[in-house]
């Protein structure tokens, strides 16, 4: 084995791994330690983000999905590599047809660091809402984010039927609801049904350990604390039209 992967938020729950442990483990085999915090990774700029994702510093290379953390359009991934003379190495190419190509000295083109040549400016939404709003904006967003994770996952656990798979790590909550009689699965999936139908909002769903979950994934700028009201009170409505 030459890589170790460790997870900074799972897709299914949220969930990390130990990311130290997996550092101290890469370190003594001489692996390559790439971390995947698409969705986790940027909960890092908050408080109680850095606190659960310590260790993520240590790895070789992590990739970051703006599209999801920072709240900008979608189609916008990253890779940050620790050492990115080895990223050159690996994707710098010449070819008759680039003899033209002039970069200045002191800048970066980034044809140099991966398969792609022709790119569009996506760096421009990165750069723009931050230059506009400050890292700060964003810092309380993502711990807003947290603490509504943290709300729902609470209500759902003192709410009588329903139950949750994993506690959140991050900003994913995944629960069922547990009828008194009937198939748990089939209930959850036209309950999901019901809830997405009332166009109020809307849930995904995926398989833990075998059986249907429902997930609910708080990281919207637009969501905040009514909104996840909201959301526990359609969820609840779901249950009693599912019953009748």
């Amino acid at each position: 084995p030459f890589l170790l992967i460790g997870n900074a938020g799972t897709t299914n729950t949220g969930t990390i791994d130990p990311l130290v442990a997996l550092a101290e483990i890469s370190k003594k085999y001489s692996l390559w330690y790439h971390i995947d915090g698409a969705y986790g990774g940027f909960f890092n700029l908050c408080e109680e983000g850095k606190r659960k994702l310590q260790g993520i510093a240590l790895s070789d290379s992590i990739v970051l999905d703006p599209h999801k953390g920072l709240f900008v359009p979608y189609g916008c991934g990253s890779l940050l590599v620790k050492e990115g003379e080895l990223l050159r190495r690996a994707h710098m190419l010449t070819a008759d047809y680039m003899q033209d190509q002039f970069t200045p000295a002191g800048e970066t083109n980034f044809t140099d660091y991966s398969p792609e040549l022709s790119r569009s400016f996506r760096g421009l939404k990165v750069w723009l809402p931050l230059k506009l709003f400050g890292v700060q904006a964003f810092r309380e967003n993502l711990a807003e984010k947290l603490r509504l994770a943290q709300w729902l996952y609470q209500r759902f656990l003192e709410e009588p039927g329903f139950e949750c798979l994993a506690v959140p790590d991050l900003s994913v909550v995944a629960f069922r609801y547990r009828p008194k009689r009937g198939n748990v699965d089939e209930f959850n999936r036209r309950m999901l049904k019901h809830i997405n139908e009332s166009s109020r909002l809307f849930l995904s769903s995926t398989l833990l350990n075998g059986e249907f979950v429902i997930r609910a994934c708080v990281l919207s700028f637009r969501t905040h604390q009514a909104e996840v009201e909201e959301a526990f009170d359609v969820v609840k409505a779901a249950v009693r039209k599912v019953e009748i």
